[in-house]
């Protein structure tokens, strides 16, 4: 019979549920907050190349008009871009401190 620690099980289950009381919900959540963020990031960077693109092609057809709103979209890209690649950083730096503390917990 394994040990339960006299918790009974419905405690042990709702600090299983509650994720903030169990180590690998909270290593789990990190990740995939990191993993929502690069995704973010992925499609801010596909929304860039298109602006990066429809900006060389306004360039090409000379319109003065398009070329502004092209050049306006494209700065908006690559600020988004710029915006999501610090949030994936910054959280895959939180996932790998939650990654770290659960090595030292467990070495402790």
């Amino acid at each position: 019979m394994p040990d339960t620690d006299g918790t009974p099980c419905g405690a042990r289950a709702a600090v299983h549920l509650d994720g903030m009381s169990d180590p690998q919900s909270q290593m789990y959540a990190a990740m995939k907050e990191a993993e929502r963020a690069d995704q973010k990031k992925r499609a801010a960077g596909e929304v860039l190349r298109t602006r990066q693109l429809e900006y060389e092609t306004a360039k090409l057809r000379g319109r003065q008009q398009r070329i502004n709103r092209a050049r306006a979209a494209l700065e908006a890209a690559q600020l988004a871009y710029d915006a999501a690649l610090g949030e994936a950083q910054r959280l895959d730096d939180k996932a790998e401190e939650v990654v770290q503390a659960q090595v030292r917990a467990a070495y402790m």
